[in-house]
């Protein structure tokens, strides 16, 4: 054979293995790349535990995962008694329900349970925020908070609307968030407005 074309199918073959071993390769990344994605997606899945419990203001229930609280809401139930039978082992919620515990009991002032912000919009992850820099036993109104957040009066109503769908009541103090008259308004909704002046006692009642 000529010398000349036995070389050049050296080089063919040559180029067809580098050419299946790029291939290899590449399937490899992309498998790597996939495991990746697999165990990346399973990381993001977390167990949340519920808990339910009575209160001054009425049943609440509680959510957490195992590193941060995801909800504190008013909670109705046929099957109240039932469900405030249940345990936990969740070192979150156990946590949060001892500070509930002596928050009503006039013995705390602060929560200090982590809580999931990351679960409201970013307007409301920045009224929130700011709702737990109200002291223990003050009030503002919801024109007041606006304006300290660097809005105009108007988005009074937009705060209002965050204190509404507040998902960590009692933690995020939207109850001490009221209008500029003076007058509670809604706490968690219109039906709320007895369980405010409840939570304002206790807080007055201990200063």
């Amino acid at each position: 054979m000529n010398t000349k074309i036995r070389k050049s199918i050296e080089n063919n073959n040559n180029n067809n293995n580098n050419n299946n071993n790029n291939n290899n390769n590449n399937n490899n990344n992309n498998n790597n790349n996939n495991k990746k994605l697999k165990i990346e997606k399973e990381e993001e899945i977390k167990e949340i535990d519920s808990f339910i419990i009575k209160s001054p203001i009425g049943a609440l229930k509680i959510t957490a995962d195992d590193k941060s609280l995801h909800g504190i809401r008013l909670y109705e139930s046929k099957n109240l008694d039932e469900e405030c039978k249940n345990k936990t082992n969740n070192k979150i919620i156990l946590q949060i329900n001892q500070e509930l515990n002596q928050y009503f009991d006039g013995k705390l002032q602060e929560f200090k349970t982590p809580i999931n912000l990351e679960l409201g919009t970013e307007f409301q992850r920045k009224v929130w925020s700011h709702l737990k820099t109200i002291p223990y036993g003050s009030t503002l109104s919801y024109s007041s908070v606006a304006i300290q957040l660097g809005f105009e009066k108007k988005f009074a109503r937009a705060i209002a609307s965050c204190c509404r769908l507040n998902l960590f009541l009692l933690v995020i103090p939207c109850h001490r968030v009221i209008s500029s008259t003076g007058k509670v308004i809604g706490y968690s909704g219109k039906k709320g407005i007895d369980k405010q002046f409840i939570l304002s006692n206790i807080e007055k009642n201990k200063i």
